[in-house]
């Protein structure tokens, strides 16, 4: 921690002052460009179906299934809307006659629509080709002949690759002898159809695409047209619903609803938090400031990181991680509030005590922050939907740790230093008789 001048601290308090303040109105506060309306980077998080409302859809099963063929279906449905940005749905079997699912209630005006149409595709039916558009000339099905649908990128083009088991290899070979035109059919209507007649037989089928966009959303078509189980696109009815925990002021349907159960968990973080700075500003004086500037701009950061990943949505389970992140924010810094104390106790100044403190906790720090890390991100690897979202968000915190431990607060400290000349009284350590 090398002392700077007066000068150079005025300019970092400066620049310190505008990063918070521009940080914080496009992080929190929702402004009007005109006709434009920017919801904030907080705002444009969405909430998951625990803590507020959201739409729903039910579909009816189009024929008996074994348990096992609706659970590997239900896995698809939630890997697909993991990818959506839907990481806080829900998905569940009734009665092993429908499929229910809940995502959460879009924040942003146009995303509502884009809900709704993706409810209506997960109820697409089944995937066919056939030569013709009759029902009676279907060679592939895909949860019979379909092992894996992927997007492959070669010379600048985008293909859709189904890739077939033995049996759809055959199925594909037939296809082709029996016509030049293919049928995609989905729910049993013809989708579109291609001329095949320079298509040789393979173990996979390229379909070329000319945007990534429809790439996707034919893949994730395909994907659902191939699961175990079939849902009946007829009979599929989609609305909105409230919160789990319902404790809404206004209809689901009103753009002004307010969540009490949101605001509970909102209130219950602050709490902790103003708790955790009290704290801190009782015990070490001046570096409970620093440590609030210090959470200011690292739950700006969080939440920018946060918002950056569109399949994140804040439920309980995200609100846990958040606390479990702001606890290791503050298990980090009083590592180095510790040691400072401790330094000083043994008779240094409080400048020779900052400097030790910085020095000999940044082992512990390093070691805490990065098994944190390594430890939260394989579980954000590794796990899926809401276990997913719990380990990215503690990972986030856990980076936050290392930077604001060994960067921004002893960074505030050294500012202050700059005007303080290693006066004690604003940390609140006790007199020693050498003082």
């Amino acid at each position: 921690m090398k002392p700077i001048k007066k000068k150079t601290a005025k300019i970092f308090i400066a620049l310190i002052v505008i990063a918070a303040v521009i940080g914080s109105v496009f992080t929190f506060v929702p402004i009007n460009f005109g006709k434009v309306a920017f919801t904030s980077i907080a705002g444009a998080i969405n909430i998951s179906t625990d803590l507020g409302a959201g739409v729903y859809a039910e579909y009816d099963l189009d024929g008996d299934y074994s348990a096992n063929q609706i659970n590997n279906s239900i896995s698809t449905i939630q890997e697909i809307l993991d990818e959506k940005g839907y990481a806080g749905s829900n998905i569940l079997s009734l009665d092993g006659q429908k499929i229910r699912l809940e995502l959460g209630y879009p924040l942003e005006s146009t995303s509502l629509k884009d809900s709704y149409t993706l409810l209506r595709a997960i109820g697409i039916g089944e995937f066919e080709l056939r030569s013709s558009s009759s029902e009676d000339d279907t060679y592939i099905v895909g949860r019979e002949h379909i092992t894996d649908v992927e997007i492959n990128n070669y010379n600048d083009q985008l293909y859709v690759v189904l890739n077939f088991n033995d049996a759809g290899v055959e199925a594909y070979e037939d296809l082709l002898e029996a016509s030049d035109t293919i049928y995609v059919c989905m729910g049993g209507e013809t989708m579109t159809s291609f001329d095949s007649t320079n298509i040789t037989a393979a173990e996979s089928m390229p379909l070329s695409f000319p945007k990534y966009a429809e790439a996707e959303d034919f893949a994730m078509k395909v994907k659902l047209g191939s699961m175990p189980i079939s849902l009946n696109p007829d009979t599929v009815r989609i609305g909105t619903m409230s919160s789990v925990l319902s404790f809404a002021m206004y209809p689901v349907e009103g753009s002004n609803e307010v969540n009490l159960t949101r605001i509970i968990g909102i209130v219950a973080l602050a709490i902790m938090v103003v708790l955790a700075l009290g704290f801190m500003a009782i015990k070490y004086g001046i570096i409970g400031l620093f440590q609030l500037i210090a959470i200011l701009f690292d739950t700006i950061i969080a939440l920018i990181l946060m918002w950056a990943f569109p399949w994140i949505e804040i439920g309980f389970s995200s609100l846990i991680a958040i606390g479990i992140g702001y606890a290791v924010l503050f298990a980090s810094t009083l590592i180095f509030t510790s040691r400072f104390e401790e330094e000083y106790k043994q008779g240094k100044t409080v400048s020779a005590s900052l400097e030790g403190a910085y020095k000999k906790s940044m082992h512990s720090i390093l070691a805490t922050g990065i098994a944190l890390t390594v430890i939260f991100g394989v579980v954000a690897i590794v796990g899926a939907g809401e276990l997913k979202v719990f380990g990215l968000i503690t990972c986030i915190f856990s980076c936050l740790s290392l930077f604001s431990s060994l960067v921004m607060l002893p960074g505030f400290v050294n500012i202050f230093e700059a005007f303080n000349d290693g006066a004690i009284k604003p940390y609140r350590l006790p007199k020693r008789e050498d003082n």
